[in-house]
């Protein structure tokens, strides 16, 4: 291995894939869920608005097993008690809220799925 730093040419992650079991069920959740904005839609899969350059996308998988033993990324919020209050009024299934750094709380999909909010 060479003792010189490598160069780096990757400038970002472009988008985060989710596997779904149904995608047109899925895609309804999120949007009334979070809010997100639809930004398009083939037969498998689709592009959801969070934030400029960040692409968040539900792919619909046919041996679908939902991602139930890890968080795969993490939603960033400034305040998350109050995401945390919203989404339990929503009937969402959350977790308590761990303190430390980053204070955060895991939220569970309409497929299972497993996904961290933590304030930033």
């Amino acid at each position: 291995m060479s003792e010189q730093p490598q160069e780096k040419f990757v400038e970002r992650i472009d988008a985060v894939f989710l596997p779904v079991k149904n995608l047109q069920e899925s895609l309804v959740w999120y949007q009334d869920t979070f809010g997100f904005d639809l930004r398009w839609k083939k037969e498998r899969m689709c592009g959801l608005s969070i934030a400029p350059n960040c692409g968040f996308h539900l792919v619909e998988i046919s041996d679908f097993q939902p991602i139930d033993t890890y968080t795969p990324f993490n939603y960033v919020v400034k305040d998350v008690e109050k995401v945390r209050q919203l989404l339990i009024e929503k009937n969402v299934t959350v977790s308590n809220v761990r303190n430390g750094e980053p204070k955060r709380f895991d939220v569970t999909d309409i497929n299972g799925n497993m996904i961290s909010v933590i304030e930033l």
